[in-house]
């Protein structure tokens, strides 16, 4: 009945808190009873960050800049033939390679005798590194020179490993970075490879001009004795085929000049035709159209027209004011209009004028072009018989002229290409030669420790939630309600010896309880007994079964001060040691070798005998030893004297052995009205718990649980299952 109307009560509590898919508060209590040790395993996962960067070789790296600059004028003219550095975004990656290339670097290592250098060349062998060279074959570098000795591809991997290149953004500069463990090594092998790479770049010039100019020198022998048999064809054909030309700088014939020159007129003529066709043409439309003749350009731009329109704009206005003051009636007004008509038909007549001679000037062009085809057609048949000599000839020159073209190119070109060769031009240059390193590039010991600190959080988070998973016990009454579906009738809480400290005696918790009886532990043992009064109100519990699961739980104490408490509260109360096997409660009253309960089942001796009075209390210890305690209190005459002690006594707590080893305590539930099951904070698994309990469930006698040895400075770290400790009610306790 208590567990069934108990569950009502929190079912809002549970479903709030079931709404809610993250309880901060849950998260503020997981860290505060567990910051102990995810601090500390940050702390020691620092710690031993920290101790490894001071065993660690520091390591110091030292920065070369190099700019790329391509020539902004051509320095010889526009002839240049020479390669040029393309600044382009992929031609200024593919630099990066270059300074990284086995090529470069070799001439460095040679440079700086770096084969030599126990860093870079031949290093001091340990132990580990002859152990490994026993199972590792050498593999060849790829693009690697195979007459390269195995120390010196050996060498430029190593200097090629402490070698970085990077392009500063989207800048034309290279930064050449070299990480070692000397700082004046660093800076040094760093300035070596920046000049080596400007060398370089010096040298692929010079090298490309000397090959072009060698290549421009032996083709320019080809291309002049080219044109010399070129000229020779050309004069030897004039020679053979009488050809005399105009003058004596100009290779052209009388014939062919003639002929080109009423070319020429004759298309000046067609020209000229064909634009005052196209006037007349325009003029025509117009008129046939019955447009106005005198937008047409020719009358626009005639003076006669110009004058008349000046005249008729004059009438016009003088016509205008007379209208403005006579009628239209008046002789003035008559004779202004009669004088404006008379120049609208000059205008007309002069208009028709025009046209005339634009279809005269038509008819002149037409004859002049026929005239001119007419002689055209008479020089063609003349000079029809030199058209193949002609043609041949032209095409001798054509070839002679692009001979001659194409050696002039090629001189300007090898002599620029002279120039070049010997003019020292750069690409690029060091901006900013690498110097000596003030500070460590490696370890970074504030980076390391600071992500060693990182990462000890999370591992002490990850550790604190596994402690947390792998805590099976119950945390607060709550808990158990809620999982179990159990009443918790009260939560014992843990008195250490300052707690129990009354008048510099040191006292244990149940006369702890008599000596306070307004403490906080006092009023939970209060709790236990109401419990068991209103877990059957009709019929109230006269005997009171104590026990637990496993030993240890505390369920002994718990039966004294129950027994201590109902004592204090006038009843007449009997304390019943029924763990004949481990008689706690016996040795609390040192009576664990006095007669007692199986003297008296056993008919040794008498109830009076045996009893021990502790004030309104009585106390019926174990007694002798029993080879088989079961049987013993399961027996007729145990069922007789509990009948008859309940008329004795008003309140009977027997203290019986745990349930899981034994079976004392499933015996001994018989005789019970109800039992108090003792369950210990954070020690007693779920799993037990609840398998021991289920027993007293199906009997109908679980009055509820008593959660033991509560540790309340821990309870309020408990999330969902937080419960206040007695300091929230300390104004209502007497400690």
């Amino acid at each position: 009945m208590h567990g069934q109307s108990l569950r009502p009560q929190t079912q809002a509590a549970d479903d709030l808190v079931d709404k809610e898919t993250l309880d901060l508060r849950q998260v503020q209590d997981f860290f505060w009873r567990r910051w102990k040790v995810i601090l500390l395993t940050s702390f020691a996962l620092m710690a031993f960050s920290f101790l490894s960067t001071l065993m660690m070789t520091p390591r110091y790296t030292a920065m070369a800049e190099i700019l790329l600059e391509p020539r902004k004028e051509k320095i010889f003219g526009s002839e240049n033939i020479l390669p040029e550095l393309n600044l382009e975004t992929g031609n200024v990656d593919s630099q990066l390679p270059v300074i990284q290339s086995i090529n470069l670097l070799r001439k460095v290592v040679e440079k700086e005798k770096l084969t030599e250098d126990t860093e870079f060349g031949t290093p001091r062998p340990s132990l580990l590194a002859v152990i490994m060279s026993m199972f590792r074959t050498e593999e060849a570098e790829a693009g690697a020179d195979p007459s390269l000795s195995p120390l010196m591809l050996a060498t430029i991997k190593r200097l090629r490993d402490a070698l970085d290149v990077q392009r500063t953004g989207r800048t034309f500069i290279l930064t050449i970075a070299i990480t070692s463990e000397d700082k004046n090594k660093a800076a040094r092998i760093a300035n070596a490879i920046a000049e080596r790479y400007v060398v370089d770049q010096l040298d692929a010039r010079y090298e490309a001009a000397r090959r072009a100019s060698t290549w421009l020198a032996e083709r320019m022998e080809d291309l002049a004795a080219q044109l010399r048999q070129s000229e020779e064809a050309v004069a030897k054909f004039r020679k053979e085929n009488n050809l005399v030309a105009t003058s004596s700088e100009s290779k052209v014939t009388i014939s062919e000049q003639q002929l080109s020159e009423l070319n020429a007129k004759l298309i000046a003529a067609r020209a000229e035709a064909a634009e005052r066709r196209a006037k007349y043409d325009q003029a025509v439309q117009v008129n046939s159209r019955g447009g106005n003749l005198q937008a047409i350009p020719d009358v626009v731009h005639s003076l006669v027209i110009q004058d008349l329109r000046k005249q008729q704009a004059e009438v016009a206005r003088k016509e205008a004011d007379l209208v403005a003051h006579y009628s239209d009636q008046h002789p003035l007004v008559i004779n202004a209009r009669a004088e404006r008509r008379d120049i609208e038909r000059s205008i007309s007549a002069e208009v028709q004028r025009i046209l005339i001679n634009l279809k005269n000037d038509l008819e002149v062009s037409k004859s002049r072009e026929d005239s001119l085809q007419a002689s055209l057609s008479q020089v063609t048949g003349q000079t029809g018989l030199d058209n193949n000599v002609g043609i041949r000839l032209r095409e001798l020159e054509r070839a002679n002229m692009a001979n001659k073209t194409l050696y002039d190119n090629f001189l300007s070109r090898a002599k620029i290409t002279q120039e070049q060769s010997s003019f020292e031009e750069r690409e690029a240059r060091i901006i900013s030669p690498a110097t000596k390193p003030i500070r460590a590039s490696f370890p970074k010991t504030g980076m390391i420790v600071a992500l060693a600190g990182v990462l000890g959080l999370v591992f002490g988070i990850g550790g604190a939630v596994a402690l947390d998973m792998l805590n099976s016990g119950f945390l607060a009454a709550r808990e158990i309600e809620e999982k179990l579906g159990f009443p918790v009738l009260a939560s014992l809480p843990v008195l250490s010896e300052k707690d129990r400290k009354v008048d510099d005696k040191v006292l244990d918790p149940a006369r702890y309880l008599i000596a306070r009886p307004l403490s906080r532990y006092a009023e939970q043992v209060r709790g236990i007994r109401v419990g068991i009064q209103m877990a059957d109100v009709d019929h109230p519990a006269k005997v009171i079964l104590v026990t637990s699961s496993i030993p240890d739980e505390g369920k002994s104490t718990v039966a004294q001060s129950l027994a201590f408490s109902s004592e204090k509260a006038g009843q007449r109360v009997l304390l019943i040691d029924g763990d004949l096997r481990h008689p706690s409660a016996s040795k609390y009253f040192s009576a664990e070798n006095k007669p007692g309960l199986v003297d008296l089942l056993t008919g040794g001796a008498a109830f009076e005998d045996i009893v021990l009075r502790q004030g309104g209390l009585t106390v019926l210890p174990a007694g002798s030893r029993s080879q088989n305690p079961p049987d013993l209190l399961g027996s007729e005459r145990m069922k007789l004297l509990i009948e008859k002690l309940r008329t004795v006594f008003d309140y009977i707590v027997i203290d019986s052995p745990p349930l899981a080893p034994v079976i004392d305590a499933r015996v001994l539930a018989t005789l019970a009205d109800k039992v108090v099951f003792v369950v210990r904070w954070r020690s007693t698994t779920r799993e037990i718990a609840a398998q021991n309990a289920e027993f007293f469930v199906a009997g109908h006698k679980l009055a509820g649980i008593a959660l033991n040895l509560v540790d309340e400075s821990q309870t309020p770290r408990y999330g969902a299952y937080t419960q206040y400790s007695g300091y929230y009610y300390k104004k209502y306790y007497q400690n």
